[in-house]
C-alpha cells in the first residue's frame, strides 16, 4: 500500500512510518522539520525498541514537498492538533478519490477540523496506545502498548476500516475495527486527561504517575469529571474499568515521556486545549462543573507563558 504519514518525523509518525515500511509498504513521511527529513533520507529512520535495541529502517523517504507524492492510498495524520488545518491545506494535493485519511491524533475535535478539507466519507478516526519519545532527528523510542482502534464517525466499521485495521495489525499493533469510534476516542481522551498534564507539570515519566497516592488522587478527580461529561454526551464509560486501564497502561510504559511532557521540555505549545480544555468546554455546554480540569488547564497555560 502507498502510505503517507503527515507529521511523519515526529515520534509517533516516525514509529508508525518505520514499522509500515518494515512491513513492505511504500511509505513517505511528510513534514516540515528539515533536519529530521535530512536524517531520515541520509541514515534511515531509527527506532529504539523496548529492549533498547536500535533498529534502522531505510526503506522509506521523507519530504516537505507534497507535490512529490503521488497516488496515496492511505494518509495517516500525526500532526499536533493546532497544525492540523494548515498541514492538510498544504497537503491537499495528495488526497484523491482513492485516498483514505486516518487521524490517530490526541484529543477531541480533530475530526471536525479534517472535515473542512477532506470528504467525511474518506475519513477514519482512531486511537493508538503506542507511546513514542523523540531521541533526535529521525530517531524515536517506541514504548507503551501496541494496541489501536479505528473506525468511522457515526457508522459501523466498513471495508475501508477493516482494511486499515489489517494493515496496522500487520505491523504488530493489535488493531480493532470499531463500530463505536467516538467511544474509543473518548476512552483514550479519559486516559490523556488523567495523565498528560500531570506528567508535564511534575516532569514525571509515565510509570511514576501511578507510583504515589498524591498523583493517583488527582488522576481520580480528573477522571470523575471526564466520565460525567462523557455521560452527558451519551457516551458510557465505566469508571472502574477506565481507572484500571489507565493504571495498567502507565505501569507498562516504563520510561515513557508523554507528548505533553516532551512539549514542555521543548518549550512549545501543548495540546491542553483539546485534552483537559475539551472537558472544560463540554462541561460548560452540559452544565457540568469541571473545577479540577479547569485548574489543570490554567496551570499548563500559565507554564506556557514562561516559554
Amino acid at each position: 500500500m502507498k502510505i503517507t504519514v503527515i507529521g511523519g518525523t515526529g515520534a509517533m509518525g516516525l514509529i508508525f512510518g518505520a514499522r509500515l515500511a518494515q512491513a513492505g509498504h511504500e511509505v513517505t513521511l511528510l513534514d516540515v522539520n528539515k533536519e529530521a527529513i535530512e536524517a531520515v533520507n541520509k541514515e534511515g529512520a531509527r527506532i529504539t525498541n523496548k529492549e533498547g535495541v536500535v533498529e534502522t529502517i531505510k526503506s522509506l523517504r521523507a519530504t516537505s514537498d507534497p507535490a512529490s507524492i503521488k497516488s496515496v492510498e492511505l494518509a495517516i495524520i500525526f500532526t499536533k492538533c493546532y497544525w492540523t488545518e494548515e498541514a492538510l491545506m498544504k497537503a491537499r494535493s495528495i488526497f484523491t478519490s482513492g485516498t483514505t485519511v486516518l487521524t490517530l491524533q490526541n484529543g477531541w475535535g480533530n475530526y471536525d477540523v479534517i472535515t473542512k478539507i477532506v470528504d467525511p466519507e474518506k475519513i477514519l478516526v482512531g486511537v493508538s496506545y503506542v507511546s513514542g519519545t523523540t531521541l533526535g532527528p529521525g530517531h524515536a523510542r517506541q514504548v507503551g502498548n501496541p494496541v489501536a482502534y479505528v473506525g468511522k464517525v457515526g457508522a459501523v466499521a466498513d471495508e475501508s476500516v477493516k482494511k486499515v485495521a489489517e494493515v496496522l495489525n500487520g505491523i504488530g499493533i493489535k488493531t480493532t475495527a470499531s463500530d463505536d469510534a467516538l467511544k474509543e476516542i473518548f476512552t483514550k481522551l479519559a486516559h490523556n486527561v488523567a495523565c498528560l498534564a500531570i506528567t508535564a507539570l511534575l516532569k514525571m515519566e509515565a510509570h511514576r504517575v501511578v507510583d504515589n497516592d498524591y498523583t493517583i488522587a488527582l488522576m481520580d478527580e480528573l477522571l470523575i469529571e471526564t466520565i460525567a461529561v462523557a455521560k452527558a454526551k451519551g457516551i458510557q464509560l465505566d469508571a472502574a474499568e477506565r481507572r484500571k486501564g489507565i493504571h495498567d497502561l502507565m505501569r507498562n510504559a516504563v520510561g515513557a515521556r508523554s507528548s505533553m511532557l516532551q512539549d514542555v521540555d521543548a518549550k512549545r505549545k501543548t495540546e491542553i486545549d483539546v485534552i483537559n480544555g475539551a472537558i472544560v468546554r463540554m462541561g460548560k455546554e452540559a452544565g457540568i462543573p469541571t473545577p479540577m480540569n479547569e485548574c489543570i488547564v490554567r496551570l499548563i497555560k500559565g507554564l506556557e507563558t514562561t516559554f
